[in-house]
């Protein structure tokens, strides 16, 4: 059985894929910007300032938080483009990080699976990969 498929590649913000219809993707993959990794911190703080100003203030789980509110824009213009049964795979990475004298991991990888299972996603198994 032969199957015809469309490529097509979108130089755009992913928040908001103006251009593709709801339904029409069965598979998304994708490496964002990682949260709280600080060569992103540009990034995200272009985005949202108050990400910067929590990183000033000593509050890195604001910042995190707010990060990820970014991300989650990007998660749910992904559920608007997948087709029913379509898949998201998100490469990401947890980030270790010190900030004011104190160094912990902050969980990128949990924090999306909580974001997709909110939209009503199934998790599927993870492939978890320490650095």
């Amino acid at each position: 059985m032969n199957y015809l498929t469309n490529h097509t590649i979108h130089f755009d913000s992913a928040k908001s894929f103006s251009d593709v219809q709801d339904g029409s993707v069965a598979l998304i993959v994708t490496s964002p910007p990682y949260p709280m990794i600080e060569m992103w911190d540009e990034s995200f703080g272009k985005q949202n300032s108050d990400i910067r100003a929590e990183l000033d203030n000593g509050e890195p789980l604001a910042a995190f938080e707010l990060m990820h509110g970014i991300l989650d824009e990007v998660w749910k213009e992904c559920t608007r483009v997948l087709c029913e049964g379509g898949i998201a795979c998100i490469n990401i990475g947890d980030a270790t990080r010190t900030i004011d004298n104190n160094f912990r991991l902050y969980s990128n990888h949990s924090r999306i699976i909580s974001s997709f299972l909110k939209l009503g996603f199934s998790n599927l198994p993870n492939i978890i990969w320490r650095k």
